[in-house]
């Protein structure tokens, strides 16, 4: 029998949003992004979307990111732009940043170093 997570798992989505200007919305996001969470990072994309145009994902401590998450990205860029604003994906590994490169996401979701 498997034992249930705990909640210092690192593998357990984690967000936290912060307003650095009046209409630029940072979300923090540690943990893995996948089918599991899906709904979660939709919720938190959700509410920085209600109050700001441009919302950045800080994916420092992002270990994992599939092809659920990544719908879920695209969509909330999209909503983004059709007002005017973007989504910013900043601190990405290498290799979620190869992923957003070879799914052509990276040309909707803005890439900061």
């Amino acid at each position: 029998m498997q034992e249930p997570r705990a909640e210092s798992d690192e593998r357990v989505p984690r967000f936290s949003e912060q307003r650095v200007e009046e209409t630029v919305a940072v979300l923090q996001v540690r943990g893995e992004l996948d089918i599991g969470s899906a709904e979660a990072l939709r919720h938190a994309l959700d509410e920085a979307e209600a109050h700001a145009n441009i919302v950045r994902l800080d994916a420092a401590s992002v270990q994992f990111l599939d092809s659920t998450a990544l719908g879920v990205l695209l969509a909330s860029a999209q909503r983004l732009a059709a007002k005017g604003g973007r989504l910013e994906l900043m601190n990405a590994s290498p290799a979620v940043r190869r992923i957003l490169d070879m799914t052509l996401i990276a040309r909707t979701v803005h890439l900061i170093p």
